[in-house]
């Protein structure tokens, strides 16, 4: 059984949705999951609903308007959002923007995969709550 029931996945390119979204059904079916193109859009909902008790968030690192960093920035001042956990994903391996994404909050920090079975073992980490491979 899987821990978080809703995931709101904010990424703005929609290819990289999709995958991703069909990598999370394909282990998990019932999960629902919530995807928006930018952080500005996830604050948006997030402000207009009260999130599950078993949310849990993705942020892409690198998304206009509002990066992922930002956007967790936000929610952590946020008291109603502040709790509900988040996973960043970035392309990118940078050691100071993995620790800049822990020290806001950031429970996890993945490399985006570039092949499905990445994606299938990265969606069963996020949804069993594994801890990453180590970058």
């Amino acid at each position: 059984m899987f821990k978080n029931t809703t995931i709101y996945l904010a990424d703005d390119d929609a290819d990289d949705r999709l995958l991703l979204t069909d990598a999370l059904k394909s282990i998990a079916p019932d999960l629902e999951i919530v995807e928006t193109e930018s952080g500005l859009d996830l604050l948006a909902i997030l402000h207009a609903q009260i999130p599950p008790a078993n949310s849990l968030i993705i942020l892409d690192m690198n998304m206009p308007k509002m990066n992922g960093l930002e956007t967790l920035a936000n929610l952590r001042d946020i008291p109603t959002l502040a709790s509900i956990p988040a996973v960043m994903l970035s392309t990118s391996g940078n050691a100071n923007m993995i620790q800049f994404a822990k020290q806001l909050g950031a429970m996890h920090y993945f490399i985006k995969p570039s092949t499905m079975g990445g994606l299938l073992e990265l969606s069963h980490k996020i949804i069993f709550g594994e801890a990453p491979v180590a970058v």
